[in-house]
Parts: C-alpha cells; sequence; structure tokens
C-alpha cells in the first residue's frame, strides 16, 4: 500500500472526526477494556489516543561495499584474454571453426587479445593500484524524505499528579519507503544512480514514550512536556526496481537489519472538555541499519552504465578497450565487454558471472511530529 501525505486541511478533518467518534467509541467499550474488578483509579489513569504521525527523514549512507569480491578480476580478465587470443590462433590455424570464431577471433591473429585490450586494462588497474572491478566508489543511498501513517496510541499516568507519563503506539499502518540512489563519479558529477528509485520496503515503527509533564494537570490550560522515546524499527517486504537490478547486472533481493532508535521528545497536550484533550509532540530518533544486497545471474555487457560510474582510469580503460576489441572482432558489432564477460563466465564453467553480495549502512534520522486526539477513561 502506498504512503500517504495529509497537509493540515486533513489533519484537521482526522482530528475532528476522531472528537465526534471517540466518546461513542469509548461508551460502547465500557464493559469490555477493563477486566472486571479493575479499580476506579486504575482506569482513570488511562487514555487513548488517535492521529497521524508524520516522519521527516535525513539520510546520511556509506558506500556500498562488495562483500564477496570483484565482479571481476584482473586474474579473470587477463585470463579471458589469453581465451581469446587462443580461439584467434586456433580459428587461423583451421583447428576451431564455427560460433567462436565468428565472434571471438580478431583479425590481427591474436594481437588485439594479448596485446593492445590487455596492455589498456592492465595499465588501467597499475594506475588505481586495483585488482579487480567491483562495485563503483560513491554509490550510496538515502531513504524517502516524508512519511505518513494514522496511528493508536495508549497511555497511562504513573503517578497522582499526573507528572511521569507512559505512552506506547500500539497501532499504526505500516509506511511504504522509496529508496534513491546517491553519490558522484570522481569528477563530481552525479553518478547513474542518483536521484534514481532503487527500492521501495516496508516499516513498522512501534514506539514507547516516556515524559515529564509540567504544571497542574487540573489548573494548567496548556500543559508543556519533555520525554525520551524508543523506537524499534521494523523493515519488510522490500523490492528492488527494475532500475537497480540493470545498473548492477541481475535480479536482486534486498533485506534490512531491525534496529532500536533513542531519542528526545517534546510536546504539549491541551484539554478540550473532561473527556478530550488535544496532543501534538515532535521529537526525534536516529536509526542506524544496515541493508544487504544479494545479485544473482550477473551479466556486465558493453555500454552498462555502472562501467560510466568506475574511477576514470578505469572508466577510460574500459570504454578504449570495447573499442578496440568491437573494431578487429568477430563481426564488429559486439562491444569487449561482453565479450571479455562472457569469457570469464565460460572460463569459470558458468552460464554468466554469478552472485554478489553487497552491503550499504547509513543512518536515518527521523523527525517525528504527532497530531492527536486524546480520551481520557
Amino acid at each position: 500500500m502506498p504512503s500517504r501525505r495529509f497537509g493540515f486541511p486533513q489533519l484537521a478533518v482526522i482530528t475532528l472526526a476522531a472528537c465526534v467518534a471517540m466518546p461513542a467509541f469509548a461508551q460502547q467499550q465500557t464493559n469490555t477494556i477493563f477486566p472486571t474488578g479493575w479499580d476506579s483509579s486504575v482506569r482513570s489513569r488511562l487514555f487513548m489516543r488517535i492521529g497521524y504521525t508524520s516522519a521527516f527523514t535525513r539520510t546520511k549512507s556509506e558506500d556500498v561495499k562488495d562483500l564477496s569480491g570483484f565482479v571481476t578480476s584482473r586474474e579473470d580478465i587477463n585470463k579471458a584474454l589469453d581465451l581469446g587470443k587462443t580461439i584467434t590462433d586456433e580459428c587461423n590455424a583451421g583447428t576451431r571453426t564455427g560460433a567462436d570464431c565468428t565472434r571471438y577471433a580478431d583479425g590481427s591473429s591474436g594481437l588485439t587479445w594479448d596485446s593492445f585490450a590487455r596492455g589498456v586494462l592492465n595499465d588501467a588497474f597499475d594506475a588505481d593500484g586495483v585488482d579487480g572491478i567491483g562495485t563503483p566508489a560513491g554509490i550510496k543511498a538515502r531513504a524517502q524524505k516524508n512519511l505518513g501513517t494514522p496511528t493508536v496510541s495508549v497511555g497511562y499516568w504513573l503517578d497522582d499528579d499526573r507528572k511521569w507519563l507512559l505512552e506506547g503506539f500500539v497501532l499504526a499502518m505500516p509506511m511504504s519507503v522509496k529508496i534513491y540512489g546517491e553519490g558522484v563519479r570522481w569528477d563530481g558529477t552525479p553518478n547513474s544512480v542518483n536521484g534514481k528509485q532503487i527500492a521501495t520496503t516496508k516499516l513498522l515503527p512501534p514506539l514507547v514514550i516516556g515524559s515529564y509533564n509540567f504544571g497542574d494537570a487540573k489548573t494548567w490550560p496548556v500543559r508543556p512536556y519533555a520525554g525520551i522515546g524508543v523506537m524499534y524499527a521494523i523493515f519488510y517486504g522490500a523490492k528492488t526496481t527494475a532500475f537497480l537490478d540493470s545498473y548492477v547486472g541481475g535480479k536482486t533481493t534486498i533485506s534490512t537489519k531491525n534496529v532500536f532508535g533513542v531519542g528526545p521528545f517534546v510536546g504539549f497536550q491541551a484539554p478540550l472538555n473532561d473527556s478530550l484533550h488535544l496532543n501534538l509532540s515532535v521529537g526525534q530518533i536516529g536509526l542506524r541499519t544496515t541493508s544487504r544486497l544479494v545479485t544473482s545471474n550477473t551479466t556486465i555487457n558493453s555500454g552498462a552504465a555502472v562501467l560510466t560510474d568506475l574511477s576514470k582510469n578505469l572508466a577510460e580503460a574500459v570504454a578504449n578497450g570495447d573499442s578496440i576489441l568491437q573494431g578487429d572482432t568477430g563481426d564488429n558489432t559486439v562491444g569487449g565487454t561482453t565479450l571479455i564477460t562472457e569469457l570469464i563466465a565460460r572460463n569459470r564453467g558458468q552460464a554468466n558471472l554469478g552472485t554478489y553480495v553487497r552491503e550499504e549502512k547509513m543512518k536515518i534520522t527521523n523527525t517525528i511530529v504527532t497530531l492527536s486526539v486524546g480520551y481520557n477513561f
């Protein structure tokens, strides 16, 4: 279910509706909410609130990390280049014929595979001081900036003077959260994922707030309060978008770790009559979580967006290698990246590059605003 956003006119409608409905609801439930024999003083300390909770988020994420190693290592690439030269030699000698010769044999007796392409790619690896190609640096993510859901909470005054209060949110519709890509390339330009939706996830955020309420409960028309909130964020039902699957080269699953968060809350409540009151609370809770992405049946072809996000040296080397091999192999229509990754998969005895696991760590700071109407039992 998609998330819904409400402005102040819609919140006013919700509030008025709750004002009308809550006394009737409470009257209907008088004989069923509380067990027989409950002391009236215990009941009088209880209240229920119905409202709407909005969360305004800021995200700070680390770069995505490869947990399963390079998608293609320098060794993999050199072995693929060796195989390309071997196929060319055998096709020239007449010991190999057919589709391999049509697709992989170069027109320079193996020199394109063995010297030109190898030299370009190995020079780039040496310049960057790396031994493979994986997830480009600078790939980040951020959560949707504005979320909201209707909420129901139950509160209990811990003392006779009604200073100390414990409130728990017992019912809320799950929030549907969109995840977007962020980050820049080596030259400071936005990378290919920047601003693109890469995933969605469901979020259920149970919340408990303990607060101290200032002033006299019987005489103050408005009572401010301050306290601490504790949230347990439950993430489930995550799905990647077709864009992300295309970017990483295969169907990807995503899971996010459930986490606790703690933060300050302030607010006020004002009585509307003997039974009803209006409440507004504002708080901030930070969540540090980790998402794990698993990509299956990985295939990276020439022209893939992910290749443009590599470092300057590797991006240029891949583009040059694509051009060199395409211009001198097979029917001159297939880029070098496609040919090399096909030969890497063949050397590994696979139909593709396989399965890769990545990790994304992020801190999500949530400013939580709740407007609600309460009924005092």
